[in-house]
């Protein structure tokens, strides 16, 4: 059983030509879920591994076409309507199919992407209920501050009204390096809450170690892997 931290992210470069390596994660929840004892919550967790794959292919799609050489010259319209299909599969993935995965192992977890006026209240229940995760409210407090509610507030103005009047203070993030960077919380987020609630389902002899604490999907090296401790 491990716990993670949460860290700014910052760019002091461009991330890099390569596209973002989205398989690092789902493998590594694919991974972790064949080890499950239960082959009915095994199988079931295999299977909603492979929904986040779903939506983090689809976002990487669309990540692509805002990297490719001719995206500026396009006209807003269309720059717009990438963006906010990258937003709306980043947080399909993070928002829907993350938690649906975490449900399949026995953890209710809506609490981490509830709305401003219910989020104290449920994750203090979620707390409660289940007292090894206590801290995970410390981890998405963080994650509120640093990109979540923003992803949440831009996807939900795009996808329902479009209305932005009363919104002046909502950062923009239409932009190529705010893309990466979102691109980067949300598969780091995934990745880490994935892993690290299912890490206290596997079998005692089954260890989850973080070995590349700083490592993003654009680094193309593995942040965890499961494993039989070795004693020496």
């Amino acid at each position: 059983m491990i716990t993670i931290s949460n860290p700014t992210l910052t760019l002091s470069a461009e991330w890099g030509p390569d596209d973002p390596d989205v398989e690092s994660a789902y493998l590594l929840l694919k991974d972790a879920a064949s080890k499950l004892l239960d082959a009915k919550i095994k199988d079931e967790a295999d299977f909603k591994a492979d929904r986040i794959y779903e939506k983090l292919n689809e976002a990487r799609n669309h990540y692509k076409a805002i990297r490719s050489e001719d995206f500026q010259s396009r006209p807003t319209s269309e720059q717009d309507a990438a963006y906010n299909s990258l937003y709306s599969s980043l947080w399909s993935a993070y928002k829907d199919r993350l938690i649906k995965f975490i449900s399949t192992i026995g953890y209710e977890a809506g609490a981490i992407v509830a709305g401003d006026n219910q989020y104290e209240a449920q994750m203090a229940a979620f707390c409660r209920r289940y007292p090894e995760l206590d801290w995970l409210k410390q981890l998405i407090d963080g994650q509120k501050k640093n990109w979540q509610d923003v992803l949440r507030d831009n996807r939900n103005a795009q996808e329902h009204d479009g209305d932005l009047r009363d919104k002046k203070d909502l950062p923009s993030i239409n932009t190529p390096l705010a893309a990466k960077k979102m691109f980067a919380y949300v598969c780091r987020a995934v990745e880490s809450i994935g892993i690290c609630l299912i890490s206290y389902k596997l079998p005692e002899y089954w260890s989850v170690e973080q070995i590349n604490p700083n490592a993003t999907v654009f680094d193309r090296t593995p942040r965890f892997v499961v494993q039989i401790p070795v004693k020496y």
